[in-house]
C-alpha cells in the first residue's frame, strides 16, 4: 500500500474562494485525506488523473464545476461518474489534455465493469 503524505496530497486540497476555507472545502479536504490514506498503485494513478483534470478545470476558471465536484465526491459518489458527468456537460469548453485524460477515466470505468464479472 502507498501512503500519501499531506505534502503529496496538497495538490488535491484547493479552496473554492480566496478567503477562508468554506465548510465545503473542509469537508472535501477531510474526505480526500481519508481516500488518499491507503491507496494501491492503481488507485493512486486514478487519483492523479482526477487531480490533473480538476487542476485543468480550475485553471480554465470553471469554479462552479470544481464546487460541484467537491460536493459530489464528498457525498461519496463514484469519482469516475462525477468527472465524466462534468466533462460531458462542459464538452465544448475543454482542452486537448482534458480530452486525453477523459479517455483514461473511461478506461477506468471499463476496467471496473470487467472486474465485477471476472474472479
Amino acid at each position: 500500500m502507498i501512503n500519501f503524505t499531506l505534502m503529496e496530497a496538497k495538490n488535491f486540497l484547493l479552496k473554492t474562494t480566496k478567503g477562508k476555507h468554506s465548510t465545503l472545502d473542509k469537508a472535501y479536504n477531510r474526505h480526500i485525506h481519508c481516500v488518499l490514506e491507503n491507496l494501491d498503485e492503481e488507485l493512486e494513478s486514478r487519483w492523479e488523473t482526477y487531480n490533473l483534470i480538476i487542476m485543468q478545470i480550475v485553471k480554465q476558471g470553471k469554479i462552479e464545476c470544481f464546487k460541484e465536484i467537491k460536493y459530489r465526491l464528498t457525498d461519496g459518489e463514484d469519482p469516475n461518474k462525477v468527472i465524466l458527468d462534468i466533462l460531458e456537460r462542459e464538452a465544448d469548453d475543454m482542452d486537448g489534455l482534458i480530452w486525453f485524460l477523459k479517455r483514461r477515466v473511461e478506461e477506468y470505468v471499463e476496467d471496473d465493469f470487467f472486474k465485477r464479472f471476472l474472479p
